[in-house]
């Protein structure tokens, strides 16, 4: 079976979620026998890339024993990271399918190489979708509004002209019927949450959406057996991209109100807007409580999870399924989550895990604090966590392996 992955972005370059499903599957499908490759696009710079097909840089290498073919406009488009369908970029999405000549279709992300979609339709190459967030049905992907306000969906295009008027309706509405062909198009549509699914149903009445949770790799998963007394010294820790929208600004502006002198916050992760990431050292300056470490490699995530005591996720936006959450409760390690979105789908306050209303700095303090004065409520946190099941990447991966066998013989 040949199998074509898309993605938005892609390793070394980026190394997300999303990405991080696109390679687990990929490789798993490739460790059965099935020939794959990813199609994606990528930033390099100009003399990165091996040649230019009319108005697209083109580039091939391997990652971890991945196939990898990457695409980036000569001139980058303004409009690049929302427009959908991109005429451009046909000749290129030609040569793809072309050279790859896949009998299916595997797509993790749309944004960027969406016309690789089209080109596939007008050949009759059967796709199936993962939604990874919520890009095909908001401009903004996140559904955050011009205000900073969480969204509930387009509403068709309605509610995009109240709350973000700078997109012009017609490119939204546009827009929108073009996700819907791409949608119904698929073979099947599925989300790793029952939220995500959710949001997807109620804005595209009749789409069906499967849930097939993600899997994790187990063998990098290391338990956290530590058990906790009063008084001990007490290690938080937040682990991701340092994006405006993962709330790592709240989290360190709350810790920094904490009195308490016996405790840690480790900040792992690397971001794109170093205006940002400036703005978290100048927030932690004078604190040596808080230390910034970069990202680790996957290979370490058991024993950099299992080595923390608390793993705080503040996002600011409906999160689907974020790996390193499901990574920390694979690990027995109590995570402290925003309450909104795929998280709340899977933490349950003070029963495997502790919520905070999302965005709110001071109710993060005083949870915050609750763990700091009375460690002991992490035990029972642990205990329950031993019956809470994050699949293994296997089961992920034969669900899928079931969907494109089935597929292809239909």
């Amino acid at each position: 079976m040949n199998i074509l992955y898309m993605a938005h972005q892609f390793y070394p370059e980026y190394w997300t979620g999303t990405e991080k499903f696109v390679l687990k599957i990929s490789s798993m499908m490739q460790r059965v026998g099935h020939r794959v490759s990813v199609v994606t696009y990528g930033f390099y710079a100009d003399s990165g890339w091996d040649e230019k097909i009319k108005d697209i840089c083109w580039k091939e290498f391997t990652y971890k024993g991945v196939r990898v073919i990457v695409l980036r406009h000569k001139r980058i488009p303004n409009d690049v990271h929302i427009k959908l369908g991109d005429k451009s970029m046909t000749s290129a999405a030609k040569r793809v399918l072309s050279l790859e000549k896949p009998d299916i279709i595997h797509i993790g992300h749309t944004m960027r190489v969406s016309e690789v979609v089209v080109v596939a339709k007008s050949l009759n190459i059967p796709y199936i979708m993962t939604l990874t967030d919520f890009w095909m049905i908001c401009p903004k992907y996140n559904l955050v509004n011009s205000k900073g306000d969480l969204c509930e969906g387009p509403g068709g295009g309605k509610v995009c002209a109240q709350s973000c008027p700078e997109l012009p309706s017609d490119f939204v509405s546009k827009r929108l019927s073009s996700a819907r062909d791409v949608l119904f198009g698929a073979k099947n549509v599925i989300s790793p949450s029952e939220f995500l699914a959710g949001i997807f149903r109620r804005e595209v009445t009749e789409l069906n959406v499967r849930v097939i949770n993600h899997g994790l790799s187990y063998n990098t998963i290391r338990r956290n057996n530590k058990s906790y007394k009063k008084g001990d010294r007490l290690t938080f820790c937040f682990a991701g991209s340092l994006n405006h929208h993962k709330g790592v600004h709240v989290l360190v502006e709350a810790f920094k109100e904490i009195s308490s002198r016996n405790v840690v916050l480790k900040i792992l992760g690397t971001g794109p807007d170093q205006t940002y990431v400036n703005r978290l050292f100048d927030l932690a300056r004078g604190d040596t409580r808080i230390e910034f470490h970069d990202a680790f490699p996957e290979e370490d995530v058991g024993n950099i999870l299992s080595n923390v005591d608390v793993i705080i996720v503040p996002s600011l936006w409906y999160e689907n399924y974020p790996l390193v959450l499901h990574e920390a409760l694979a690990c027995h390690t109590p995570a402290l989550v925003s309450n909104a979105g795929g998280m709340a789908e899977k933490v349950k306050n003070g029963v495997n895990g502790f919520t905070f209303p999302l965005g709110d700095r001071d109710k993060l303090k005083v949870a915050i604090e609750r763990i700091i004065d009375n460690p002991v409520i992490l035990n029972d946190i642990k205990e329950n966590l031993k019956s809470f099941m994050v699949p293994p990447i296997e089961q992920e991966a034969y669900a899928y392996h079931e969907l494109y066998t089935d597929i292809l013989q239909r």
